[in-house]
């Protein structure tokens, strides 16, 4: 990048501030013009200042930013997983989802398959099942 000199600086500066004098005057324009429809749309509809100051406050209009697309569930909300690998002497389980705990890196480190971990499915009660 160039460098600049002071005067070219200087030029800068006073390019910015005229521009940032025209926008205050716009904004100022823009500001008593939707004053005096306000005061225009009060006259018309008999509303007095004395109205205005008992009357509760309106809620801010939306911003208009579009809903992400996927919301995730809080963690309240969230359903249990039920445990899908148990450790045999220790009670502790795992739902099979996200890293897997110590117990069962270091078991399958020592050459254990995961597979051995696997909570056995509970038989179906053959007393409500029918052959048809």
């Amino acid at each position: 990048m160039p460098r600049m000199t002071y005067e070219a600086i200087q030029k800068q500066i006073a390019k910015l501030q005229a521009q940032a004098a025209k926008m205050e005057l716009a904004q100022g324009a823009a500001k008593k013009k939707s004053v005096a429809k306000v005061v225009a749309l009060m006259k018309k509809l008999g509303i007095s200042i004395e109205d205005l100051k008992g009357a509760e406050p309106v809620k801010p209009a939306k911003t208009g930013r579009k809903p992400s697309a996927k919301k995730t569930p809080r963690a309240g909300n969230r359903s249990k997983v039920a445990a899908k690998y148990q450790h045999p002497e220790t009670g502790a389980t795992w739902t099979g989802r996200g890293l897997p705990p110590k117990w069962l890196a270091n078991e399958v480190a020592a050459g254990k398959s995961k597979e051995q971990f696997l909570i056995q499915q509970a038989p179906a009660n053959p007393e409500t099942e029918t052959d048809h």
